[in-house]
This record gives C-alpha cells, structure tokens and sequence, in this order.
C-alpha cells in the first residue's frame, strides 16, 4: 500500500471515534447472496456527502460501479441505496456485509427505488452491480 493511502486511511480511522466518517476508497471482496432489504440507519456522514456514482447496465453481463467514497462503519449500521434507472427494466444488486463481515449482493428490485442493506463495523466501498435485458440503460446512484 502506498504510504499516501495508508495516512489518508489511518486519518480517516482517527476521525472516528463513536461515529462514521467518509474515507478514501478501500475495497472488499463481493460475493453472492439472496435479498435481504432491511430498516434504515443512516450514517452522518455518508448522508451529508456526495456519495454516490453511476453505471451503463447491459443485457451481456452484469456491470459494477463504484461509489466515490468509503464509508467507516459501526456494529449494526445499515446503508440505503437510492437510485434512478432510464429504464424500468434495468436491475440493480447492492454491495453490503452481513453481521460476519462477509460481503454480499442483495437484490434491489428494478427501475429505481431504495435498497437497505446490513454494512456493519466494515470499511469499504459502496458498490452496485446492474444488468438490463432489453438494452443499455444508465443507473444513477447515492448512499446514505
């Protein structure tokens, strides 16, 4: 790791001390999982920044887009995801991570909405991934 992103991360673990900051962009390894939407818990934060990101889905294969921050969690936090789709067929998948910090996609539903998912006392960078099977459509993402 590079020494500026280690002081960038270390900064970012300093500044939270009982609560959430935005950090620079740390990752964590997705896996697959069935949808679980659960209740709101928004962090600070995440939810005054500009955090979010967009992504083309196609009918070929699923597409990733990451989010333009990380978010620090706490035991028990949980993230929305609100989207918009230019088409009401293109589905989306969130990046969370159940109470194990095990990673996981749960389903979001299609066309647009908001998605909860369990984030825990993780690191990491929201993700979406996002497939459309009559053709290309644009999701426009943020977190809170």
């Amino acid at each position: 790791m590079r020494p500026s992103k280690r002081i960038a991360l270390a900064a970012a673990a300093a500044a939270v001390v009982g609560g959430i900051a935005v950090a620079p962009s740390a990752s964590a390894a997705p896996s697959a999982s069935a949808a679980k939407p659960a209740s709101a818990a928004k962090p600070a934060s995440a939810a005054t920044s500009s955090c979010g990101g967009n992504v083309v889905a196609t009918a070929v294969k699923y597409s990733y887009g990451n989010a333009s921050c990380s978010i620090t969690g706490v035991p028990g936090l949980k993230v929305t995801y609100r989207w918009t789709a230019t088409d009401q067929y293109a589905a989306m998948q969130a990046f969370g991570m159940d109470a194990n910090g095990v990673s996981h996609w749960y389903n979001c539903g299609s066309g647009g909405g908001a998605c909860t998912v369990p984030w825990g006392n993780q690191i990491a960078t929201p993700k979406i991934r996002a497939w459309d099977a009559p053709h290309a459509a644009r999701i426009d993402f943020t977190v809170s």
